[in-house]
C-alpha cells in the first residue's frame, strides 16, 4: 500500500486553489497545498465582481477582505467604439443584494485567501513547486515536490494523495502535462502592464469604477487602488503588439499606446509609472476537459478568457465552488463522483462561454465602429 498524506492536494494558492482548499476542509478533509511561491507575490488583475461576494462569504474571508480597506466597484464607465464620451453602468441596477465589489491590491487579497485557508485547516506549504504528477493509479496521486531551499529536481520529494485539485493557474500543471490546452482563435492578444501613482481619477460618482477606454488598436484598463497606485493595462493583437515591443522596447511602446487614448491619457497627466511594464501574451484558452478519475482543473488552470469584463478571479472562485462539491462526492462514493464530473464541467464551461460570448461581441463592435 502507498502511504497516503492527504485526502486533497491542490497545487496552487491563489484564489481557486486556497478557496477549493478552504472549501474541503470546512467539510473535514485533509488537505494540503502546494504554493510555489512565497506570498505575498505580485499579480495582475484588480477588479472583482459583485458575484464573487457570496462566495467570500461562504469560504470565511470575506470579513478580512472587507477590513482591508480595498475601495468599493460599483460599476465601470467606458468609451467604446464610436463612442467619443465616457458612460457608466452600474452593478445596484443587476442587482441590489450585491451592488458593489472591490477594487484589490491582488497581492494582499490573495494572502488574504491564503491565511483563511491556514485558519480552516489546511496544511499550506509556500515555496513548494510541484513539478509533475502521477495520474496512473485510480486509487492516488502521486506528486513530485520540490521545496524552494533544494535546487535539484533530483531532491524533489513524493506526495500522495487520494485526488488532485490543479489550481497551478496559466502555468497549467495537468493540462500542459497531459496535452490538453487548446488556444482560442478569437482572443489572440497580449496586455502591457504598470502601476501608476499619482493618476486622477473619475468624477464623482464614477472615482472608484474602473476605466476602459478602447481605441484603434485595442483597449485600455485603469484600476484605482486604495494604495493610491493604479493598475493601468493596454491590451492589444498579440502578433502586432509582439513585433511593436521588439522594435521599440516595451516601455516605449507601452506610453505610446497610453498617449493615443485621449481620456486615459489625461488620467495619466501628472502620474508616475512605479512598477513594470510587464507583458503577459497568448492568455486565452481552454483545456479538453476540466477533470479526470482522480483531478479536477479550476479557475485559470482550467480556461482563461480575454480580461475585459473582469471575470477572471470571479470564474477561480466560482470553480472552486463547483470543484469542492465534485472532489467531495467523488471521495465519498466513487462512482456518483464519475457521474458528478459532467455536472462540474457543464456549469464551469457554461459561466466560461457566457463571459466568452459577452467579450466577442463587445470586440466585435469595437472593430466594426
Amino acid at each position: 500500500m502507498v502511504g497516503i498524506e492527504a485526502d486533497i492536494l491542490v497545487v496552487g494558492g491563489g484564489p481557486a486553489g486556497s478557496t477549493t482548499a478552504t472549501l474541503l476542509a470546512q467539510q473535514g478533509w485533509k488537505v494540503v497545498l502546494c504554493e510555489a511561491e512565497t506570498f505575498p507575490r505580485e499579480h495582475v488583475g484588480e477588479s472583482l465582481l459583485p458575484a464573487s461576494i457570496p462566495i467570500l462569504l461562504k469560504s470565511g474571508a470575506f470579513a478580512a477582505v472587507e477590513a482591508e480597506g480595498f475601495l468599493p466597484k460599483y460599476g465601470a464607465t467606458m468609451i467604446w467604439g464610436s463612442q467619443t464620451e465616457p458612460w457608466s453602468w452600474y452593478f445596484r441596477d443587476a442587482s441590489q443584494r450585491y451592488p458593489s465589489s472591490f477594487q484589490v491590491v491582488r497581492s494582499r487579497f490573495d494572502q488574504i485567501l491564503l491565511e483563511n485557508a491556514r485558519e480552516y485547516g489546511v496544511d499550506v506549504r509556500e515555496s513548494h513547486r510541484v513539478l509533475s504528477i502521477n495520474l496512473d493509479s485510480d486509487e492516488y496521486v502521486e506528486a513530485k515536490v520540490l521545496p524552494a531551499e533544494r535546487d535539484n529536481p533530483e531532491e524533489a520529494f513524493t506526495l500522495n494523495a487520494r485526488f488532485l485539485v490543479d489550481a497551478s493557474g496559466q502555468n497549467g500543471l495537468i493540462a500542459r502535462q497531459e496535452n490538453l490546452r487548446e488556444e482560442d482563435p478569437f482572443f489572440r492578444n497580449l496586455a502591457i502592464y504598470g502601476y501608476f501613482s499619482e493618476a486622477t481619477r473619475l468624477p464623482e460618482p464614477d472615482s472608484t469604477n474602473i476605466f476602459i477606454e478602447s481605441m484603434e488598436t485595442g483597449w485600455i484598463w485603469t484600476i484605482p487602488l486604495h494604495t493610491g497606485d493604479a493598475s493601468v493595462g493596454v491590451v492589444v493583437d498579440s502578433v502586432i503588439g509582439s513585433e511593436k515591443i521588439r522594435n521599440m522596447g516595451t516601455e516605449t511602446y507601452f506610453r505610446e499606446l497610453l498617449a493615443s487614448a485621449a481620456y486615459t491619457a489625461d488620467l495619466l497627466v501628472h502620474a508616475d509609472l512605479k512598477k513594470g511594464p510587464f507583458v503577459v501574451r497568448d492568455w486565452s484558452y481552454m483545456a479538453k476537459h476540466f477533470s479526470g478519475s482522480n483531478y479536477v482543473l479550476v479557475g485559470d488552470a482550467a480556461c482563461f478568457i480575454d480580461p475585459l469584463f473582469s471575470s477572471g478571479v470571479h470564474l477561480a472562485l466560482s470553480s472552486a465552488v463547483l470543484a469542492a462539491a465534485y472532489v467531495s462526492t467523488s471521495l465519498d462514493d466513487l462512482e456518483l463522483g464519475r457521474a458528478s464530473a459532467s455536472v462540474y464541467e457543464q456549469n464551469y464551461r457554461q459561466q466560461y462561454d457566457h463571459f466568452r460570448e459577452l467579450a466577442r461581441l463587445f470586440y466585435s463592435s469595437n472593430r466594426t465602429a
